[in-house]
């Protein structure tokens, strides 16, 4: 009689966290062509923009709670470090924004596109659901 220890694993918090970080991405991949909508004519899209930053702020707060799930569930640690990077990136990036300080908007709005598509595309690679190794 054999008896099998089961691993824990980041499975229903993985799968959360992957979920909100796909919705981040995407939302932040829109902030830039809602805004260049809007210099091109369209008016309305600034509204549309300023409902994506709100969309992002909230997302952006949920992030760490469903990594900080990830990494009690032995996943990887650096999810919830990088998200709490995102989480500060979003809300100073909206601040600059409201305040229309744009020289500095901007490129931390390209800073917080790119970290929010490599987290997402990092979280659905393969190996972030094996559990890390435990020292002793």
């Amino acid at each position: 009689m054999t008896t099998e220890i089961r691993q824990r694993r980041p499975r229903i918090s993985l799968f959360c966290f992957r979920a909100v970080a796909v919705l981040i991405a995407l939302f932040a991949i829109g902030q830039p062509i809602f805004i260049g909508s809007y210099f091109s004519g369209t008016f309305e899209a600034l509204g549309f923009h300023s409902a994506g930053a709100a969309a992002l702020q909230a997302l952006g707060l949920l992030l760490p709670i469903v990594a900080g799930a990830v990494v009690a569930m032995r996943g990887r640690w650096w999810f919830l470090v990088w998200s709490v990077v995102l989480f500060l990136l979003i809300h100073v990036q909206a601040i600059l924004g409201y305040i229309r300080v744009l020289q500095l908007h901007v490129p931390v709005g390209v800073l917080t596109v790119g970290i929010a598509v490599a987290l997402a595309i990092a979280s659905l690679r393969r190996g972030a659901g094996s559990p890390r190794e435990v020292r002793r």
